[in-house]
């Protein structure tokens, strides 16, 4: 349980290091190695300098650059990533539409999922295993989809972020 609270507030300190904002939802890809993490958060003594503290509690930690998904009716947009230090594809992809969930604000959605896997994916959101999330998209300011899973032998938090702009 503490690794999975270090992991979340790792990643909340790669959010507070978010680009300038634009008219737009705009995505990231994330990997935490989970054992490096929970190694620089227990060793961690707080310097006073910002760059410094944010750096040291970086480590393990590869953050992917950030994407413009496509906005629009059925619109699908996938990208794929070299998982560090293998062979294995992150396939990320995100959905919107109108057609599949409804709330009391509108009926147009956005589905966000990611997945790990030996080639990439022409869609995360279909694959096996994978992580999702959906949300009615009217007033949606940020939704994450992540998953834990061992590589390797390795534990990594693995993750997608899209913000409203």
């Amino acid at each position: 349980m503490k690794s999975v609270v270090i992991a979340n507030l790792l990643i909340l300190l790669i959010l507070g290091t978010a680009s300038a904002q634009s008219q737009s939802d705009v995505c990231h890809v994330y990997v935490l190695d989970v054992a490096k993490a929970r190694r620089a958060a227990e060793s961690f003594t707080e310097t006073g300098n910002a760059a410094a503290d944010a750096k040291a509690l970086s480590v393990g930690q590869t953050v992917f650059p950030e994407f413009s998904p496509v906005v629009g009716e059925e619109e699908l947009t996938t990208r794929s990533y070299r998982f560090p230090d293998t062979r294995l594809m992150i396939t990320a992809s995100v959905y919107y539409t109108d057609e599949s969930m409804a709330s009391a604000e509108g009926s147009d959605s956005m589905t966000i999922a990611i997945a790990v896997s030996p080639k990439s994916l022409k869609n995360a959101l279909t694959a096996e295993q994978n992580a999702a999330s959906e949300v009615t998209s009217s007033k949606v300011d940020t939704v994450r989809a992540k998953k834990y899973l061992r590589v390797n032998g390795l534990l990594y938090l693995i993750g997608i972020e899209c913000r409203r702009k």
